[in-house]
């Protein structure tokens, strides 16, 4: 009776598990495929975002600074025209340009342009 008993038990259970692992795996599958889908979607879309968005953005913000420095580079070539090929004297404030310890490059910065920057060095 205990033996026929324990058998039926099982055979209950194990349609039990049975069903509630295929109904897990199901929803399991039922998860996967809506990720799979939601990752096709989401990947489309930030590929039309690069694509559409970030590169024109990009040429533009480059055509801008070009035309920018251009005009920069202008101005500073009209002003050498007006001054015998030299820029004008800037004036030599005492709070401009202080440096009591020299970078480990030297005293000028690190993209000190001579043409453009007015070089740096210790205040007395």
């Amino acid at each position: 009776m205990l033996a026929r008993r324990s058998a039926t038990t099982l055979a209950r259970a194990g349609r039990y598990y049975s069903t509630a692992s295929a109904e897990a795996g199901n929803e399991f599958l039922a998860q996967r495929a809506a990720v799979k889908e939601h990752a096709k979607g989401t990947t489309k879309l930030w590929r039309n975002v690069s694509f559409f968005v970030c590169i024109p953005v990009t040429i533009l913000g480059s055509a801008w600074t070009w035309k920018l420095e251009k005009e920069h580079h202008d101005h500073i070539e009209h002003l050498k025209h007006e001054n015998g090929g030299e820029l004008p004297v800037r004036p030599d404030y005492e709070y401009l340009n202080i440096r009591n310890k020299p970078f480990p490059w030297g005293m000028q910065a690190l993209f000190f342009n001579p043409e453009v920057n007015v070089p740096a060095g210790p205040k007395e």
